[in-house]
């Protein structure tokens, strides 16, 4: 006979416990012990309670919580899964996007969400060392693995140098390639910052992830091979997909 994949402790002290958390310890135990595999859907809400003998609603509350700590992803109109293990994210002077999911042995892609010439807001000017008010080309793009979110890119380009960007981009689905369009090859990253937060409303829509999972902050310059500044990308990551890898320069 199958074990059920997912049990009550009956330990005491775990029992005095809120029901809610004992529901999610039952479902963390699971995943711990291969059971559930990352990628694999739940039994939906209904399902669940009643292989647990409690109420749905003590079942949604467990998920919700799972899904901010980054264990689980409800995604809509689908259902719940475990969460993929997270990307070994590298950062240094040469890594790129498309090379960290590749290594993961994902597919790349991206959505563009945003793009046009705007005017350089003071962090902008002051990264790519421009006068507030300058003309920038901006690029904002959804940059995923398999299909699913691993972060939001915002690129800013001087618009003088690089005017169509997101155009060229849009057929070349590149941003090294993009670069290399103008004849800018090897460009550098010359600083990486990083910093946590949680996310925008509208950046835990595009992400797919609740507004109580937390996001990394990426602020990062990019300069060619002639120490022109040419980007300042500033990315939001879902955290709970990603680990951030610091590579040591040679």
């Amino acid at each position: 006979m199958t074990a059920p994949v997912f049990t009550l402790s009956d330990e005491a002290e775990t029992r005095q416990r809120p029901l809610w958390l004992q529901v999610e310890d039952a479902i963390v135990r699971a995943i711990s012990a291969g059971r559930l595999k990352p990628g694999e859907q739940l039994p939906g809400e209904h399902q669940l309670a009643e292989e647990l003998g409690i109420h749905r609603h003590t079942v949604r509350r467990a998920i919700e919580s799972l899904g901010g700590r980054g264990l689980l992803e409800v995604r809509r109109g689908r259902g719940t899964f475990v969460a993929a293990r997270p990307i070994a994210y590298r950062v240094g002077g040469h890594s790129r996007f498309t090379g960290n999911i590749e290594a993961a042995g994902l597919v790349p892609s991206a959505r563009v969400l945003r793009s046009g010439i705007v005017k350089a807001t003071k962090d902008v000017a002051d990264n790519l060392d421009l006068k507030p008010g300058d003309k920038v080309t901006a690029l904002e793009l959804l940059r995923m693995g398999d299909g699913i979110p691993i972060l939001i890119a915002r690129h800013y380009m001087p618009a003088d140098r690089f005017p169509d960007f997101a155009e060229r981009f849009e057929k070349i689905q590149s941003i090294t390639k993009t670069f290399a369009s103008y004849d800018v090859i090897g460009y550098r990253r010359r600083a990486t910052r990083l910093a946590a937060r949680q996310p925008t409303p509208q950046e835990a829509v595009d992400l797919r992830q609740p507004r109580s999972a937390p996001v990394l902050v990426w602020g990062s310059v990019n300069a060619d091979p002639q120490g022109r500044l040419i980007n300042y990308d500033s990315s939001v990551f879902a955290a709970a997909r990603v680990s951030i890898v610091i590579e040591e320069e040679d």
